[in-house]
């Protein structure tokens, strides 16, 4: 049932929010040691570098699954290390315990000898063995002068190093106060009058930590929109190699239409232009004809009339009867002058019906253009397009019936004379 409970607790077990983690901890029990407490071994080792320094760890522990050092207290215990946690001395460690660090028990024990690196000797493993025999009491060792510590922890082995731990950071009043008692009352700054030297190592930890994340969110930003220029331009390229052939054809086509488009242009120009030969040339045989008739007329009238006058045989009848035909020939003469004049005024009349029957050919011919108004026209504009100018707007309207020139609708169909 303790294996069962063990268990549950080491895995369902959480580090502190404000933590800061030191080499590479194992899967095994974790090791905290608060900020404060850090601070006041390094700073007690530093103060004197000729001689070792020693500390017994106060804190507490869960089962199997953490350790936390929340307080040290300085211990001199000299410089032979056979001599070392007499009954003496662990009567002044629990008496300091009960007075500083109430409801914490012993987790293990620091020493810091400067100049000497941090090696387990036999006496010191054997020293730890014989008054610390728990499987969770640590050995903290360093080596300020090269900056080196190590942690040290009963495993199945024997004591062995560990290969990392956490510092996590709290408000400790307990610690403080015994460092401030240690120091004569100073070293340690006020509450309210100057900043928590551990919470701004937090705050720089923390800034540097989000300094970091930003940077490695830009490089990614960067490499991202990289990439994806990198894509388009790729696949831009691929288009443009596999549609090449196809602009080519369309570029041909289109200037294959355009040549089509003009050589109808220029058909369809001489169509209408022979056309307009053609129509001229009748135009001009028709008058031609009709000025023609008058005159064959007139010949075959001329031609006429000498027959009438053969009959001069009979001269004793108009000897014998002179009274009779005088009347005939004064009418004779009437009938003679009236179709002279009636000639005359048919030869007269001919040119005249010449001259309509061309004007009315040329107006057939020069009939209106057909215009389709379009959006923004107005008959005005319209008529300035068409003739270069305002004198054909009357005559527009008249063409088109229309009462007021201002009045066009788009669609509407109106003739240009």
């Amino acid at each position: 049932m303790e294996l069962i409970e063990g268990r549950d607790t080491k895995e369902n077990w959480k580090l502190p929010k404000n933590v800061r983690q030191m080499g590479e901890p194992g899967s095994g029990t974790k090791i905290l040691i608060e900020d404060y407490v850090y601070t006041y071994l390094q700073q007690m080792a530093q103060n004197n570098l000729t001689c070792i320094k020693t500390a017994v760890l106060a804190g507490r522990t869960e089962k199997d699954s953490a350790v936390y050092i929340e307080g040290a207290i300085e211990i001199d215990m000299g410089q032979e290390v056979k001599e070392w946690f007499s009954h003496e001395h662990w009567r002044d460690i629990f008496q300091d315990i009960r007075s500083w660090f109430e409801g914490l028990e012993v987790v293990g024990w620091y020493m810091a000898n400067p100049g000497f690196p941090p090696v387990l000797s036999e006496d010191l493993k054997n020293l730890h063995m014989r008054n610390f025999s728990g499987n969770t009491h640590v050995f903290f060792q360093t080596d300020v002068l090269d900056h080196e510590e190590v942690f040290y922890m009963r495993g199945e082995k024997g004591l062995a190093p560990v290969c990392g731990y956490y510092i996590y950071y709290e408000k400790n009043g307990r610690m403080q106060e015994y460092m401030s008692h240690r120091k004569g009352g100073i070293g340690i700054e006020p509450e309210g009058v100057m900043k928590d030297r551990a919470a701004a190592r937090f705050r720089n930890v923390m800034q540097e930590k989000k300094e970091q994340s930003a940077q490695k969110k830009m490089l990614a930003f960067l490499y991202t929109s990289c990439m994806f220029l990198v894509l388009v331009i790729l696949v831009i390229g691929v288009t443009l190699v596999n549609n090449y052939d196809r602009m080519a054809s369309m570029e041909n086509a289109i200037h294959q239409i355009s040549e089509n488009l003009e050589t109808g242009t220029e058909s369809m120009e001489e169509a209408m232009e022979e056309e307009n030969r053609q129509a001229q040339t009748e135009l001009a045989e028709a008058a031609s004809s009709q000025e023609g008739a008058p005159a064959d007329n007139g010949a075959e009238e001329a031609g006429s009339d000498p027959p009438e006058e053969e009959p001069s045989e009979p001269v004793e009848e108009e000897t014998q009867q002179p009274e009779e035909g005088a009347a005939p020939a004064d009418e004779a003469d009437a009938e003679s002058s009236q179709e002279s004049d009636a000639e005359t005024a048919d030869g007269a009349s001919e040119p005249e019906s010449g001259e309509e029957v061309q004007e009315v050919l040329s107006q057939a011919v020069k009939e209106p253009d057909r215009y389709e108004v379009k959006v923004g026209d107005t008959l005005l504009s319209i008529c300035r397009a068409r003739y270069g100018t305002d004198d054909m707007l009357d005559r527009i309207c008249e063409v088109n019936e229309l009462e007021d020139g201002n009045v066009i609708y788009v669609g509407e169909i109106i003739l240009l004379p």
